[in-house]
Parts: C-alpha cells; structure tokens; sequence
C-alpha cells in the first residue's frame, strides 16, 4: 500500500546513509499487521562469516535484540510471577526466595525487585572488571578465541552476590546490566523453587548443572522459552540458536578485544557471552514478526490474559513509576517527553512504552494510540561503533515518525484525535 511509501523511504535512506545495512521493519495495531517488511541485506557487499555471502534480509532474519532482551524475556518473566501473586516486587532480593542472605553484603540487604526493574539499586551501569575480560578470569577468556561456554556461570554468580554499589539503594537512576543479570538469577531460583520448570524442560546441556549460578541460569532460560516465548507462540526466536539457523542471524562486529572474529548467530554482548548466551540483559536472538507477537499479547492484553499478561499487569509494568528520578517504567522505559532526552519512539506520545538495544533494534508501543512499532537492525556491522549515536537515532525517530504520519493521518480521517 502506497501509504506506507514514507515508511519504506526513511528506511532506505538510513540503509544508504549507512546507519545500518539492512533491517526488518513491523507495525501493528489491535487489528493485526499492519506493516512488516524486510530492507537491505546481511551487510555492506562483505562476506558474512557463516554463509560467506551477503544475504537479503527477509522477515525470517533473525536479529540479536541486545538489551531488547531485558523487557521481552526478563521483564516479561518477573510479571509472570508477579501476577500470579508468587512475587512481591517489594521483596528484598536477600530473601530466602530469591538470592539468599550471600546477596546482602556491601550495602545490599535492601535492594527489591523493584529497584532492580527500575535501575536504581545503586549498581554501577556494568561489573568491573567485565566478565569477558581476561582480568575477570572466566577460563574461556584465556583462548584467543573464547568458546561458548557455561563454565564461568559459578564465578559470575559469586561475583554478583559480591558486587558492589556506587549509589545508595534507591537514590540515583543508573541504567546497569547488573540489574537484569540479577533478575535473570531471582527467575532462575522461582522457577526451580515454584516447580515450574522439570529437568527435561531444560536445555541438554543444562541437565548436568550442580553449581547455584549455572542451575540458576538454565532455569531461566526454560523458564523464557516455556512461559514467554512459547506462550505467545514465537517460533523462531530466543537464546542460543542452533547452529544450522546462525547462517540466518544477521552479523554483529568484529570483535577485536574478546572474540577476535565477526560475530554471527550467537550473542554480540560479551558478558551474556561470558554466561554461555543466557542472560537477563541481553541474549535473544528473535526475528520481527515474532517480536511482534509478543508485544501484540503485551499492547492488547486481555482482563484475563489467555494465558500471559493480563491487562492490569501489563499497565503496571508499562508505567512510568517516578517521573522526578527518570522516563523508567518497571523494566521498560517509556518516551517521556520530559524525562526521556533521548525519544527513540519520535512522537508517539508520553505514555509510550519502549526499549532499545545496543545492536540497534527497538520496540515502541503507544497505549494511547493503540500502535507499536519494532525496529530490527545491525546498525554494530561491522564496526561496534557504526552509527552509533545521532545516526541510530535519528533513523529511530525518523521511522517511528513516518508511521505516525500514517496512523495519525487514519485516525484524522476516522474523526479521532491525534493522542498526544
């Protein structure tokens, strides 16, 4: 339809201006798709490591969603738990429940679940020194090419029982990994202790897991992929692809620090890659109309939920909580017009509920218009830095803008108003 020819134009010339070389594209509303389309290719014209070649993007490319992560996997689990009464978001995450009494030492006995969802536990924005890094000493790390690994779960685990703060509790909004790799560890130990996960929902190479964090950390993903991801029927998405499908995933960067290679088909971020490729705070490899699933369930979430998210829950996640600390909503930050300087979501209003990811994906849903955007890319090809910053941003705000000219212009003709 020729009405979504702005769409497709904003997006062609960020492609051309070499903020990203190719993305896939969707918007929905109650009623469904309303556009979902593929741009560009895998890369500029260079050979991606998997295929040799540079391949089309389609719509069953698959993205690494970077910090995407946080909300679709991580977020979504927590509210699973909250709404089924199992979590009190004002739970210290030194109970007994969660991480135990090892978690409350160096200022942490008063940390809950919320002040993790709305970053601002005190924690510094990541650990230092970083888990992939060789000072770190995860033993993968002193291979020139590290391998995927679940070995360094148990000292990452321990390192974060031990981690320290640079803020009071509460005080200071800090955005930190550190607070979804704590949930991704809270997740972990309800869906051992709740007996919602068995041995065989785990991964083949989780069933032999002793160790508290590795335990913890298969736990989650089972827990994701069986109460979220499958939930909502995404087929093609989550941690850890198998390797047949990497060829599909679109490439990251040449690490040159950590990895020493492009990376294809397994996590870009180097702590998750430090966790084996499960974590809270990134991880997830998803393709769009997938994603679109999963916010559709989340944007259009029924009084009961079927299943998943019900309204009440999804409105309790998606607001933001304190508008004189930041633009943050529990996990999800929103596009406050005020607070948040940054306005990836353009001018979709206030209320808007969004995330970005470092890769350079995004997701943006309106609950005033009733609209949500996902943005799938790999602005980090090939270098980590490429478009980073203005570039990325403005191709976010552009595209969301030109779907709100499309939706706005709809809404005029209906006789609503713009809900700003």
């Amino acid at each position: 339809d020729d009405k979504w020819a702005g769409v497709d134009a904003t997006l062609e010339a960020s492609i051309a201006a070499h903020v990203f070389p190719g993305c896939v594209a969707g918007v929905a509303d109650k009623t469904g798709v309303r556009y979902l389309k593929a741009h560009g290719a895998f890369t500029y014209g260079q050979p991606a490591p998997v295929t040799g070649t540079s391949p089309k993007v389609t719509l069953a490319t698959r993205y690494d969603m970077a910090s995407v992560t946080k909300v679709s996997a991580t977020t979504s689990a927590v509210a699973t738990f909250y709404q089924r009464g199992e979590l009190d978001l004002d739970m210290p995450v030194s109970d007994p429940l969660l991480l135990g009494s090892a978690y409350a030492v160096n200022g942490k006995a008063t940390i809950t679940v919320r002040n993790l969802l709305l970053h601002n536990a005190g924690y510094p924005p990541d650990p230092v020194p970083n888990y992939w890094d060789p000072e770190f000493g995860c033993p993968a790390t002193k291979e020139e090419h590290p391998p995927l690994t679940w070995d360094c779960n148990e000292q990452i685990f321990a390192a974060l029982l031990n981690q320290t703060l640079i803020n009071p509790v509460g005080v200071k909004y800090v955005y930190s990994d550190l607070s979804m790799i704590t949930n991704q560890f809270i997740v972990g130990a309800l869906a051992m202790k709740l007996g919602y996960i068995s041995s065989e929902d785990l991964l083949p190479s989780c069933r032999d897991a002793t160790g508290p964090g590795l335990k913890r950390t298969c736990y989650y993903e089972a827990y994701v992929r069986k109460y979220v991801f499958d939930a909502v029927n995404m087929t093609e998405s989550g941690f850890l692809p198998p390797q047949a499908d990497w060829g599909q995933v679109a490439p990251t960067w040449n690490d040159e620090t950590y990895r020493h290679r492009v990376v294809q088909g397994q996590v870009s971020d180097g702590n998750s890659y430090a966790l084996g490729g499960v974590a809270g705070h990134a991880g997830l490899i998803a393709t769009a109309p997938d994603m679109i699933k999963l916010l559709s369930r989340i944007a259009f979430a029924t009084e009961t939920g079927d299943g998943f998210l019900n309204a009440t829950t999804v409105k309790t996640f998606t607001t933001a909580y304190n508008l004189t600390q930041s633009s943050r909503a529990l996990g999800w930050d929103t596009n406050n017009y005020e607070m948040n300087t940054y306005r990836g979501c353009g001018n979709f209003s206030s209320l808007t509920y969004t995330h970005l990811g470092y890769t350079g994906t995004e997701v943006c849903v309106d609950p005033t218009r009733g609209v949500l955007t996902v943005l799938l890319d790999n602005r980090c090809y090939p270098v980590q830095t490429g478009g980073l910053g203005d570039p990325i941003k403005y191709a976010r705000r552009g595209f969301n803008n030109a779907v709100l000219a499309v939706v706005d212009a709809e809404r005029a003709a209906a006789g609503g108003d713009d809900g700003a």
